[in-house]
């Protein structure tokens, strides 16, 4: 009978090992240019470009890149709203991720990278 409850015990400790959360690296979702899984979105209200380390494009208005986030939190009228950033592919992934979170600290959530379709034909 004990021998019984201790697999019992033993099966529930394996169950929520395997089904609990562990604790994840936090980071942003990005696609970098020249992606094969390229997916065309359609929901593209605010496009964002970087130009250099200076200058921004805000749906193709050029900004200075210090005034990015108050021009966004103009802008922002749901947090459903998406920002398409675009950026030249030798752009460092530190500049993306620091855009990113201008962006998000601006109120918006959903940020996706604008990426070149490179499917073999």
């Amino acid at each position: 009978m004990l021998i019984s409850m201790t697999d019992v015990i033993f099966l529930l400790i394996i169950f929520l090992l395997i089904s609990s959360n562990f604790a994840s690296q936090t980071g942003l979702p990005v696609k970098l240019p020249g992606s094969v899984s390229a997916v065309r979105q359609t929901h593209q209200v605010i496009h964002i470009v970087y130009l250099s380390e200076t200058q921004v494009s805000l749906s193709d208005k050029p900004i200075p890149l210090s005034a990015l986030d108050a021009e966004l939190r103009k802008l922002i009228s749901s947090k459903d709203q998406v920002v398409r950033l675009s950026a030249d592919k030798d752009t460092s992934i530190q500049v993306l991720i620091s855009l990113m979170d201008t962006i998000r600290g601006a109120g918006f959530e959903k940020i996706f990278v604008a990426t070149q379709n490179n499917k073999a034909r």
